[in-house]
C-alpha cells in the first residue's frame, strides 16, 4: 500500500511537470482531467497509457496523451473508412517531446521490453523548433503553413499501412517501415500523404487554391500514381529548377519512398518550392499585364507532390473512401492503376487525369469567389 501511494505521488508530480513543459500546447484542462488513462511503471519510470482503435498511446504526462489522442482517433476512423473490411493492426505509440536547443533532452515514454507489435515514436515538436527549422531552410510563411498542417500522428498511419502491406504480400517490413519512421516502398507514395490528410477540410481548401496556381505543372496521374516521393530540391538563389518529378517505384534511384518519409513525416521538405503571395496567377491579370495580387512561384519537387497528393484525396474521395483503399491494395499487390479502375468499372487513368485537372480549376475558382 505504501509503495502504491509513493508511485501515485511520483506520477502526479511527473504529470504536473509534463504539463509545465507543454504549456504552449493548446490542451483543454477539462480534457486532461476527463481522460481515461492508466498508470504504468516501466523500470523506474512512470508513464500514462490510454488506448483506442488500433493503438496504445504512452506518454510521460496525461497532457501528452490528450495532445495526440483525438488525432489518433480521427486517423483510425478515416483508416477504417478507407479499408472497411479489415481491422487495423494495433501499434504502440510512444510520445517524445522535441524541445528547443539548450533544453534538456527527454526521451520517448518507455514501453515494456516485452511489448508486442510495432512501437511508433510520435514527436511533439516545440513551435520554436519548427520556426527555427523553417528559417534554416529558407521557408516562407505559406510553406511553413504546409509543414505545420501535417499531423504529428502521421507516423502511426504509415505503420498501419506498412502492416497492411505485410499482410497482403506475406512479407515482413523493415523495422523502420513497420514503426512508421520511413515510408514503406510497397505502399504507393501518394497514399502515405493522402490518407492521413483525408478530412482535413480547412487545410485542403487553402492548398487547393495554391495547387491551382501550378496547374500547368500537375504531375500526370499515369506518373503520379506509381512514382517515388521526390527527393528534396536545394536551389541556389535565382537558379531555375526543373520539376524533379522523381522516378516510378522500383526504378533506379528508388529506396524507401525517396527522401521524404522521415520520422514524423518532416523529412524531405527542405526543397519545397515557393508558395508565396496571393492568388495572382490563374485568376488572370489586368489587360496591361499588371495584377492586383502578388504572383506565386510555382510548386516543384516534394512540395508539388505533397500538395497534389493532399488535394487529390479530396477529388478521389468523391468516388468513395473504399475506392481509395481498393487502389492502394491493388498497387501493393502489383496491379496497374488502370486494372484497378477497370475492376471497379471506373474510367481510365487518362480519362481521370483530364477530369481531375478540370475539377481542380473549377474547385479553386469556387473557393476564390
Amino acid at each position: 500500500m505504501r509503495h502504491k501511494e509513493i508511485l501515485m505521488r511520483a506520477a502526479l508530480a511527473l504529470s504536473v511537470a509534463g504539463c509545465a513543459r507543454s504549456s504552449h500546447i493548446d490542451v483543454d484542462p477539462a480534457a486532461v482531467t476527463a481522460l481515461h488513462a492508466d498508470l504504468r511503471l516501466v523500470g523506474s519510470e512512470t508513464t500514462w497509457v490510454t488506448r483506442g482503435t488500433g493503438y496504445e498511446l504512452v506518454g510521460r504526462s496525461r497532457t501528452d496523451l490528450v495532445a495526440l489522442k483525438s488525432s489518433l482517433d480521427r486517423d483510425a476512423a478515416v483508416f477504417h473508412r478507407v479499408f472497411p473490411n479489415d481491422s487495423i493492426v494495433p501499434v504502440v505509440a510512444t510520445v517524445r517531446r522535441v524541445l528547443p536547443p539548450g533544453k534538456p533532452y527527454v526521451g520517448a515514454a518507455p514501453v515494456p521490453p516485452d511489448t508486442k507489435g510495432a512501437v511508433v515514436e510520435l514527436l511533439l515538436v516545440d513551435p520554436k523548433v519548427k520556426k527555427d527549422d523553417a528559417a534554416r531552410r529558407g521557408m516562407n510563411e505559406s510553406e511553413i503553413g504546409v509543414l505545420g498542417a501535417e499531423s504529428p500522428t502521421n507516423a502511426v498511419v504509415r505503420a498501419w499501412l506498412s502492416a497492411r502491406a505485410s499482410a497482403l504480400t506475406h512479407q515482413p517490413a523493415h523495422l523502420t517501415q513497420a514503426s512508421g519512421e520511413v515510408d514503406d516502398p510497397r505502399v504507393p507514395a501518394w497514399a502515405e500523404i493522402l490518407i492521413p490528410a483525408l478530412g482535413a477540410d480547412s487545410a485542403i481548401d487553402g492548398l487547393t487554391k495554391t495547387l491551382a496556381l501550378s496547374s500547368e505543372r500537375l504531375i500526370p496521374l499515369s506518373t503520379f500514381l506509381t512514382m517515388e516521393r521526390p527527393a528534396p530540391v536545394f536551389a541556389a538563389a535565382g537558379e531555375r529548377q526543373g520539376e524533379d518529378r522523381g522516378g516510378t517505384r522500383g526504378s533506379s534511384g528508388g529506396g524507401n519512398g525517396g527522401m521524404g518519409g522521415g520520422r514524423g513525416g518532416m523529412g524531405g521538405r527542405g526543397g519545397m518550392g515557393g508558395m508565396r503571395g496571393g492568388m495572382g496567377r490563374g485568376g488572370g491579370g489586368a489587360s496591361n499585364g499588371r495584377s492586383n495580387e502578388r504572383e506565386a512561384p510555382p510548386l516543384r519537387g516534394p512540395a508539388l507532390f505533397e500538395v497534389q497528393s493532399i488535394v487529390f484525396g479530396r477529388y478521389l474521395s468523391r468516388e468513395g473512401y473504399d475506392f481509395i483503399g481498393a487502389l492502394v491494395d491493388g498497387q501493393i499487390q502489383g496491379k496497374a492503376p488502370d486494372d484497378v479502375f477497370k475492376a471497379r468499372n471506373e474510367r481510365s487513368v487518362d480519362e481521370m487525369n483530364r477530369d481531375w485537372h478540370q475539377w481542380l480549376l473549377d474547385r479553386a475558382a469556387l473557393l476564390m469567389r
